[in-house]
């Protein structure tokens, strides 16, 4: 039986189509899934020096990255990070958060001063809640070499950094901090 060329045409363009569009379709839907979260994540803090009306130093920025601590004190910064690009020289690392005792777990956060390191007053940080649930160690830099700490517990303490332990009402409950020079 043979088919008039007014039917053939139109009917083999239908067919390459729908096989266009099974081709170009995902194969299942794993396609269809976000991308996984990555476990690793780099958090910034860039503080003022002077102290608000609460007390706490101004936080100028505050930011994180899957990829790096630069990237994530440039975008705290609200820069882009280009390639060999230093951080800015107002910016001082003053602290670093740590997930486990001993320095272990990688760094929770890491507070920046746009003031130099640490004097006698020093900065005081608050810390987000799930930060602050998840803090067991500090290193201190630029001459931060001591810590007050207010535990989420209502109990306080003063202790010297760095601190590879921050003892039980303190370890996961560092709700804010005062780094300062002693």
């Amino acid at each position: 039986m043979r088919r008039p060329r007014s039917f053939v045409a139109p009917a083999l363009a239908a067919c390459l189509t729908l096989a266009g569009a099974v081709a170009a379709a995902p194969a299942s839907s794993a396609g269809l899934r976000p991308l996984p979260v990555p476990e690793v994540q780099y958090c910034a803090a860039v503080l003022g020096h002077l102290p608000g009306a609460d007390g706490a130093s101004p936080v100028l920025g505050r930011a994180c990255s899957p990829d790096s601590r630069a990237d994530a004190l440039a975008l705290a910064d609200g820069r882009t990070l280009t390639r060999g690009a230093d951080q800015p020289a107002d910016r001082t690392l003053l602290l670093e958060e740590f997930k486990d005792i001993d320095y272990q777990g990688g760094v929770i956060y890491s507070f920046y001063g746009d003031a130099g390191g640490c004097d006698g007053t020093g900065y005081h940080l608050v810390n987000y809640i799930t930060v602050a649930l998840s803090v067991s160690s500090m290193k201190g830099y630029n001459n931060c070499n001591a810590v007050h700490l207010w535990s989420t517990l209502g109990v306080e303490k003063t202790t010297d950094l760095p601190a590879a332990q921050l003892g039980a009402n303190f370890n996961d409950a560092v709700r804010e901090l005062q780094v300062f020079h002693r």
